[in-house]
């Protein structure tokens, strides 16, 4: 009989960014914008109370926009010896939740929590779309919001799937932090 080990899920959006150059209303202007002074300071909090709380990635999943990967340095470092496998994936950039979904499922069971760090509108929605009905998750996440949930780990002929098998109801809100 296998015994199941608790998965974890973090989504996190990016902390305040600056606006994009004047007149770049495009992709890589988006993809361009740093934080600001404010967002880092945002950053490094949420790593604290990341840290306080036990909550240390074994994945991170990153959107390539600067004000993602900054976020997730920002966080830096977890703990002593943690040290998180970093994905810096173009994909992740405003993905819609079905694209977000369906990286997650792709990820090896043996990885047991996830930091996904992106971008609203898919991160509220793919939040949304797993817990079901938490009234914390009708809207947006603001800047800087940290949602954890404990994903169910499903027994299927003597095999334990978390990932493969994410889906509605599967993952359950543990916090949800907003600075």
């Amino acid at each position: 009989m296998i015994r199941p080990v608790a998965h974890r899920l973090l989504l996190l959006r990016h902390c305040e960014a600056a606006p994009a150059a004047a007149g770049d209303f495009g992709t890589k202007g988006d993809l361009a914008r740093p934080l600001t002074e404010a967002g880092h300071k945002m950053a490094r909090a949420r790593g604290e109370s990341m840290r306080r709380t036990g909550l240390v990635p074994d994945l991170v999943l990153c959107s390539p926009a600067m004000r993602t990967r900054q976020t997730y340095a920002g966080l830096l470092p977890f703990g002593n010896s943690a040290r998180p496998e970093i994905r810096i994936e173009p994909t992740l950039y405003l993905a819609a939740p079905d694209e977000l979904l369906a990286r997650l499922r792709a990820t090896p069971d043996e990885v047991h929590t996830i930091l996904l760090v992106g971008h609203n509108p898919g991160l509220p929605a793919l939040a949304r779309y797993l817990n079901g009905v938490e009234s914390a998750l009708e809207s947006d996440f603001a800047l800087g919001t940290l949602a954890t949930f404990h994903v169910e780990v499903e027994e299927h002929e003597s095999v334990a799937l978390a990932w493969k098998s994410l889906g509605p109801k599967t993952a359950w809100l543990e916090s949800f932090s907003q600075n």
